[in-house]
This record gives C-alpha cells, sequence and structure tokens, in this order.
C-alpha cells in the first residue's frame, strides 16, 4: 500500500507539475507585441497610405509616361513607357493587397456595428477594385480575397460584373457606403486622409460614384443616377476637399523624384502633347510651375513660350530634341512645395468636370460651363495658384467654354489635372478619345497602338493558370493582347 501511495503521489505531482509548466509554457509563448484582435486605426492607415503611394509612386513614370504627360530622351524607359506589354506587378499586387485589408476593416466595421468604419471600408475596396478592372480589364472579383479560406485560384469576372455586381459591384458598394454615411457621425482613428470626418468620407464617396457612373455612361444609363447624387448636394465644394495626402519629409514617405538617381530624374521631359496643350490654351502659369526651361530659355528674363518645349515621343533624342524640350522643374524636387507634392486619389476638380460633361450630354440638368469654371478655378488652386490667374486663363480664345467643343475642353482640361494622379489621364483617353495621344515616334514597339491594358503578372499565369488559360480564350482568341478593348470604352 504504502508503495501504491508513493506512486500516486508522484504521479499528483507530476501532473501538477505539468499542468503548472503548460500554464507558464502558455504564458511564454504569448507574443505581447501581437495585436490578439485587429484595430481600426492602424489597417486604415496602412490602407489609406498604400493606396495613395501605389498610384503616385507608379503614376510617376508608368502613368505620366502611358498618358503622354511624360517622355523621356534615352531608350532606357522606352519599353516599358511606350506601350509595350508589361504586366506592372507592383500596382496589381499593391492594389490586390489594399483591397483585402479593405475587406479585412469592412469585416471589423460589421462586428463592431460601426457604419463609418464599413462606409470607409467600401469606398477603399471600390477604389481598389476599380483601378485593377480599369487597368487590366477582366479580373478575379467575386470570389477574390479568400486566400485565407484556401482558394488561391478565384475566376475571372467580367467588368460589367465588376462594376454592376448587385452585391459586391463597385457601383453598389459605393451606393451602400452613402447611405451608411448618411446616417453615422462616428468618427474614426487612423484615418490620414480625412481625420476622420465622417462628412469628408461622404464627399469623397460620391466623387468616386461620378467618376465611376461616368466611365460605364457609354453602356448603361446612369442619368437618374448622378442627377440623384447632385440633387443630394454631399459633394466636394472646393480644392481643400480632395481627396489628397501632402508627401512627407522622410523617406520613404517622399515624392518619387526626391529619391531618383539624378540620371534618371533628368531624362524626363515634359512630352510634346503635354507642352502643345498648355501653350495653345495660354497656359504659362502652370507650364512654367512645372516645366523647366530648355536650352534657349535658361538665364533669359521674362516669359515666352519658345523658352520651353516638348519632347516628341522618340526613342533616343537627338541633340537639338533635347535642346528645344523641358525637363521638369525643380519643383518636384522641392520638398517645401506643398501644392504639388501630394498623393492624390480624386481632385475636386475631376469631380466638376465629370459634371461639366454629364450637364453637357444631358445626363443631369444645370450649366455645364459653370461646372467646367469651377473645375478650371478647382485645378489652379489644386496646384497653389490663385482664382485670378484661372480667371484670366478662362478668358483665352481657346480655354473660355465653347459648347461646339466643350468635350474636347472639358476632357482635356480633366486629362491636365490628372497629371501624376494615377493612369487617370491614360484610362481617361481610352474612354473618349481626348485628348489625341500621338501615334508616332517609337510606338512601332506595339506595333504602332496604344495599349488599352497591362498584362496579367506572370504569378497570376502561374498559380491561377487554369482560370488564367480560359479567359484567354474567352475573351483574346487564346492569346493575351494590350489591345483587347475595355468594356466601357468607346
Amino acid at each position: 500500500m504504502k508503495s501504491l501511495s508513493y506512486k500516486i503521489s508522484i504521479g499528483l505531482v507530476s501532473l501538477m507539475l505539468l499542468s503548472s509548466c503548460q500554464s507558464e509554457l502558455d504564458k511564454l509563448n504569448k507574443n505581447p507585441n501581437n495585436l490578439e484582435q485587429t484595430e481600426v486605426g492602424p489597417l486604415l492607415t496602412n490602407i489609406v497610405l498604400n493606396s495613395v503611394r501605389a498610384m503616385t509612386e507608379n503614376g510617376w513614370t508608368l502613368g505620366n509616361g502611358y498618358g503622354q504627360y511624360m517622355t523621356f530622351s534615352s531608350s532606357y524607359y522606352n519599353l516599358p513607357t511606350r506601350y509595350q506589354p508589361v504586366s506592372n506587378d507592383p500596382v496589381w499586387n499593391s492594389t490586390y493587397g489594399n483591397a483585402r485589408n479593405a475587406q479585412l476593416l469592412y469585416n471589423l466595421g460589421v462586428s463592431r456595428n460601426n457604419a463609418t468604419v464599413q462606409a470607409v471600408a467600401l469606398a477603399l475596396r471600390s477604389h481598389a477594385f476599380g483601378q485593377l478592372t480599369d487597368l487590366w480589364g477582366d479580373i478575379p472579383f467575386k470570389n477574390a480575397l479568400q486566400a485565407s479560406t484556401g482558394n488561391f485560384t478565384p475566376a475571372y469576372d467580367s467588368q460589367q460584373v465588376v462594376y454592376n455586381d448587385p452585391d459586391l459591384g463597385i457601383l453598389a458598394s459605393l451606393r451602400k457606403a452613402d447611405q451608411l454615411l448618411a446616417s453615422s457621425t462616428a468618427t474614426i482613428v487612423g484615418d490620414p486622409l480625412y481625420n476622420g470626418d465622417p462628412k469628408a468620407w461622404r464627399r469623397f464617396v460620391n466623387a468616386l460614384r461620378l467618376r465611376y457612373l461616368m466611365r460605364v455612361s457609354g453602356k448603361q444609363d446612369v442619368a437618374s443616377e448622378i442627377q440623384q447624387i447632385v440633387k443630394d448636394g454631399n459633394l466636394m465644394t472646393n480644392a481643400s476637399q480632395s481627396a489628397s495626402i501632402a508627401f512627407q519629409t522622410a523617406v520613404p514617405y517622399v515624392f518619387p523624384s526626391l529619391v531618383e538617381r539624378s540620371g534618371d530624374f533628368n531624362v524626363k521631359y515634359v512630352s510634346q502633347l503635354f507642352y502643345t496643350v498648355l501653350r495653345t490654351t495660354g497656359d504659362s502659369d502652370r507650364l512654367t510651375l512645372i516645366a523647366a526651361p530648355n536650352s534657349q530659355g535658361k538665364g533669359k528674363s521674362g516669359f515666352s513660350f519658345d523658352y520651353y518645349g516638348g519632347m516628341p515621343l522618340v526613342s533616343d533624342a537627338s541633340a537639338t530634341q533635347v535642346d528645344t524640350a523641358s525637363n521638369f522643374s525643380s519643383n518636384f524636387l522641392a520638398i517645401n512645395n506643398p501644392s504639388l507634392l501630394k498623393e492624390r486619389l480624386i481632385t475636386y476638380a475631376e469631380q466638376e468636370f465629370i459634371l461639366a460633361e454629364a450637364a453637357q450630354r444631358g445626363l443631369i440638368t444645370g450649366s455645364a460651363q459653370d461646372y467646367y469654371n469651377a473645375g478650371i478655378y478647382g485645378a489652379f488652386a489644386e496646384w497653389g495658384l490663385t482664382n485670378d490667374q484661372a480667371a484670366s486663363y478662362l478668358k483665352r480664345p481657346n480655354t473660355s467654354f465653347d459648347s461646339s467643343k466643350a468635350i474636347q475642353q472639358i476632357i482635356t482640361q480633366k486629362w491636365i489635372v490628372n497629371f501624376n494622379v494615377g493612369f487617370e489621364g491614360w484610362v481617361e483617353y481610352l474612354r473618349t478619345g481626348f485628348p489625341s495621344l500621338e501615334t508616332g515616334g517609337n510606338l512601332n514597339l506595339n506595333g504602332g497602338s496604344i495599349a488599352t491594358r497591362f498584362l496579367y503578372p506572370d504569378p497570376e499565369r502561374t498559380i491561377n493558370n487554369m482560370n488564367y488559360n480560359q479567359e484567354l480564350q474567352s475573351r483574346m482568341g487564346g492569346k493575351e493582347t494590350t489591345t483587347y478593348k475595355a468594356w466601357w470604352a468607346n
């Protein structure tokens, strides 16, 4: 009995020790720096900053090249920026990451019954999917963002579905976001865009709605929805309400050109098209703001358009072409220029030009000229210029509103203000044909055609191969091309 009691006692002690050790191990194995529950603030900050940074950093060279604001004196950049087929993996990866995180934020908002968090998440998710479908066409959408459940091979959905799906689509999601914000007064933390203000987010949501409604307006009736947005009045009223963030002064949160090698910055030139548009409209204010004098203008006093110039689309520029063209000015290297050095998602000026187009096309009531003029004032304010400068600009022959060529004027002015706003200049050209992008020079790198989309990234072709090939067979005749026409394009 003594032996048995001893064994039982030893066993009990062992169990107690094991239990105690396990308890201590549980304590030791908990990482105090690892949050047990996702917090709204850090997640929101991450999504917003990554969204604006992805568009700005990739827009600086590739976006401005595709939109023909910028061109290059050296063939070093010519393959990717002259519409040669490229996949643009960084934007694909970061934007899907933003969409995934926005979905996490939405789920968090639902679990906490926070309407503002839900609405903000829907806005950011919609912006992400808008970028993806506008740049690539059909994309994994309804079954995307499910890697945590083991789905690494989502099927592709058409652009119509991405825009119009009644549950997840861009337009339905933004509509829901507007409704949520209409009844929510709750502010949110960690918001670097609007400091948690639900009214400001509602204005942003409706500006995005206008952008995407106008984008599909050639394919479906959007007049009543745009008119209702205007009637409700929850829109930006000035440039200070644009969705933009000033760059910081510390790496890596700086304007892309600030961390470029000098050789990379110095081969970038104002394109012939950009220069010609600014000269034709008598736009000396914005020209001198963004462009450096050419060799004829260096050291000269006063202003002359001849002191500036644009670079044609060439593979390698001649000495004469370099001498007569303008680099981008030192404003892009000046940390203390808060007007130009911003990351922008959508501006008040773009909103007003959208409404001007809608009015001119008869989609809404109101004066197209009034919206157009407001867009000009907003565009000048966006770049730190004055109302007097905008008023003077509006009096010039090729800038004063002309109903006989109003659509071209409106879209061209929107193109100007969307310089360095991601890929908007290029995407809007694909929708409208304005301004007329050049098709000469070295565009034969893409068979003489302006690309209409990016290629799907290599990992997508490898990991999601079956759905990728099915997409190619159903949409592109079995071979991927950069000239496949978007559903909403003219």
